[in-house]
């Protein structure tokens, strides 16, 4: 609602070619939507993602991290290569690994999206898909990109957000 905020202009400016990125400070929701409707989707694209770095050593880019609740096979799949591509280039990645945020590890852990997604990654030859990452590993080096729900991927940069500042 508001045309003329330092976001809405920022964001015509960006679809305009007059910027690389976009950072802001305001409220994510607004950003998304902003983003979707002004700067749009590369082609190809089905969704875009929230992702967000955790600062672990290493770090781990989680996709998504709450714009999508309800997803496919398909679009985890497109999150995997947007955040292998995010990795490659600001981390100097060149094989990043690949995981899916689930509650096991085994192949048949999971809802529906995770069985799909599983078997779409672990056929897919062009990417680094170590297998399905429980939330307490994220800390130890077992991926670097992890894709997810938004949901899902909401629930846990808010449960490690509570976790920090209660430690």
């Amino acid at each position: 609602g508001k045309k003329n905020s330092s976001m809405m202009m920022a964001l015509s400016l960006l679809s305009e070619g007059k910027g690389d990125v976009l950072v802001s400070a305001g409220n994510t929701g607004a950003l998304f939507s902003g983003a979707s409707l002004i700067v749009r989707k590369m082609k190809g694209v089905q969704r875009a993602a929230i992702a967000t770095v955790l600062p672990f050593k290493p770090p781990v880019l989680l996709l998504d991290s709450g714009a999508n609740l309800v997803i496919n096979d398909e679009v985890m799949e497109q999150f995997a290569y947007m955040g292998s591509a995010y990795m490659r280039k600001m981390y100097n990645l060149e094989s990043p690994r690949v995981g899916i945020l689930n509650n096991g590890e085994e192949e048949c852990k999971g809802l529906e999206l995770q069985i799909t997604s599983y078997q779409r990654l672990k056929a897919n030859v062009e990417l680094n898909f170590v297998g399905n990452v429980e939330a307490n590993r994220l800390t130890k080096n077992v991926c670097d990109v992890v894709v997810t729900d938004g949901f899902s991927g909401n629930i846990a940069i808010k449960s490690i957000e509570g976790a920090v500042k209660t430690v």
